[in-house]
């Protein structure tokens, strides 16, 4: 039998890269110590992942981190730990890192570059609306590149309510729901508490995506994993659930093994389909590389993860999907052709 072959190249649906650059981490040096660190531009090129969607993440009852704020009255705090990190990816592709994805042209333009030293297409997402002073000012994150918003982290956001703390979306959240969808922008479920996902799915009919969030069934349930139920809910609506390395959510009371991730894969796929199951990594985020399943613990290991898919049985053709054609097939349907079809909408300053 021929050995499988490794993906071509790797779509990472969940990187919270500005949050480890503003901690301290050169972006683009590895780490002396990979098992302090393995989220770096050459740590990446590894795999090699080509685009990311990489975070704008905030962290209420933080502050004074650079992530952090008091906690969702604290409008401004909010702001500006999203806009220091907003600052922090124009920075990168200033220095020509990073290439920051606003339409299909530009991702199609970052998928093309085979170069080996080129940039990493990132669309950018934010984890936790806080630093959306208002739903008026949407337009103005979106026209700096902001494609996919979660409303909430584990704590609960003035939009909607948070995997560890519960509660349901807000009136102003409803408010943001609205701004979000006239502007085409992908709502991501993944932190969001159970009513606050019924209540997004009532609000709108959008395609809602989970980009770094495992299956409930099996593990002790909780809020931060998927139901089953929610699993085809995402795949009605066209969506993708991405696969997080976070070995404590892979399995339990042990150390997760590359299997596991196959076990949570084969769920999605058999809830929803193989085409809406993709990675989402979540390398760093909060959390050391030795937290990641065994012999997954680098990018470059990434290709031990198509092999072991390829080993249950599924097609070449399917192990691509997971490793970036259906992540790119949604951000295909989900960015802008261009700008334009948005320009007449009136931006709010910070």
């Amino acid at each position: 039998m021929n050995s499988p072959q490794a993906p071509h190249f790797w779509i990472d649906g969940h990187l919270d890269i500005a949050y480890v650059g503003l901690l301290g981490r050169p972006f683009g040096d590895r780490m002396l110590d990979p098992d302090e660190g393995c989220l770096t531009l050459p740590d990446l090129r590894d795999a090699p992942v080509r685009c990311a969607l990489a975070t704008i993440f905030t962290e209420a009852r933080a502050p004074g981190q650079p992530a952090g704020y008091h906690d969702s009255d604290d409008i401004e705090g909010a702001h500006r730990a999203g806009v220091a990190q907003l600052e922090w990816y124009l920075e990168e592709e200033r220095l020509g890192r990073v290439r920051i994805i606003k339409t299909r042209e530009d991702y199609e333009v970052a998928l093309a570059d085979e170069r080996p030293d080129a940039p990493l297409g990132i669309v950018l997402l934010m984890e936790c609306a806080d630093p959306i002073r208002s739903p008026f000012e949407a337009q103005w994150w979106f026209d700096r590149g902001v494609r996919v918003v979660g409303m909430s982290w584990a704590y609960g956001s003035r939009y909607s309510g948070g995997n560890s703390n519960g509660g349901r979306i807000t009136p102003v959240g409803r408010d943001l729901v609205v701004a979000l969808d006239a502007l085409g922008v992908l709502h991501d479920v993944s932190h969001l508490s159970g009513a606050s996902f019924d209540d997004l799915c009532a609000l709108t009919a959008a395609r809602v995506v989970a980009t770094h969030s495992n299956c409930g069934a099996l593990l002790e349930p909780k809020e931060r994993h998927l139901t089953d139920a929610q699993i085809r809910t995402i795949g009605e609506r066209d969506g993708m659930v991405g696969l997080n390395l976070f070995g404590d959510f892979l399995a339990e009371s042990r150390e997760a093994m590359i299997d596991d991730c196959v076990a949570h894969v084969a769920r999605v796929s058999q809830l929803i389909g193989f085409e809406r199951c993709g990675l989402g990594s979540d390398l760093d985020g909060g959390f050391a590389p030795t937290k990641l399943p065994i012999g997954l613990r680098h990018p470059r290991h990434y290709r031990e993860l198509a092999y072991a898919l390829a080993r249950t049985g599924a097609p070449r053709g399917s192990v691509d999907g997971f490793a970036h054609g259906n992540w790119s097939r949604t951000l295909r349907a989900a960015l802008p052709a261009s700008l334009t079809a948005t320009s007449d909408r009136r931006a709010v300053q910070p």
